[in-house]
């Protein structure tokens, strides 16, 4: 390397000696908003930043390409909370189809409104319901009432079998 300073002075080539040092430093570690490319022990700090944690989405999250997706969501979350398309986009970044059905489409009471989630291969219990449940309050209008969440769940098998799981209300099979 080139020496930045031309002059004999112990002060420059401290100097030099520095900046020397700080072309070694990988700079890349720095880039923490390529949200793709940082490491996964740091997708919790950037969720945290984001605002993203707890019953806002990242409690539903299992893999690390779903915790990416969400933070990379999380701004456009935020400045639609509170609309169906929220709603939408914060099961769509969680890998789950699901449709919502507002009161006048179903004929229902006023700013009601009814979640129909499909898991495709997906195991779900009590705790993922609720915490399904509490992300949905999170990313409603807070005037709107949730009046139902509705779960189909289909896997693929291979044997002929039928399983049965009462989770809660309504079941039908059919």
């Amino acid at each position: 390397m080139s020496e930045i300073t031309p002059l004999n002075d112990i002060s420059s080539k401290v100097f030099d000696e520095l900046f020397a040092r700080f072309q070694d430093i990988d700079t890349n570690v720095l880039l923490v908003y390529l949200v793709d490319t940082i490491d996964s022990s740091a997708l919790v700090h950037l969720a945290g930043q984001f605002h993203i944690m707890g019953y806002e989405g990242w409690l539903n999250t299992k893999t690390d390409d779903e915790k990416r997706a969400l933070i990379k969501k999380a701004i456009e979350l935020h400045r639609y909370k509170g609309t169906k398309y929220a709603l939408i986009k914060v099961l769509n970044s969680l890998n789950i189809t699901g449709e919502i059905q507002e009161w006048f489409e179903y004929g229902g009471d006023p700013y009601h409104f009814k979640v129909d989630i499909f898991f495709k291969n997906l195991p779900y219990n009590q705790k993922i319901f609720e915490n399904l449940k509490k992300m949905i309050e999170e990313y409603k209008n807070v005037r709107s009432v949730l009046e139902e969440i509705s779960i189909e769940s289909q896997f693929d098998t291979t044997g002929d079998w039928l399983t049965y799981t009462n989770a809660e209300n309504e079941i039908m099979i059919g």
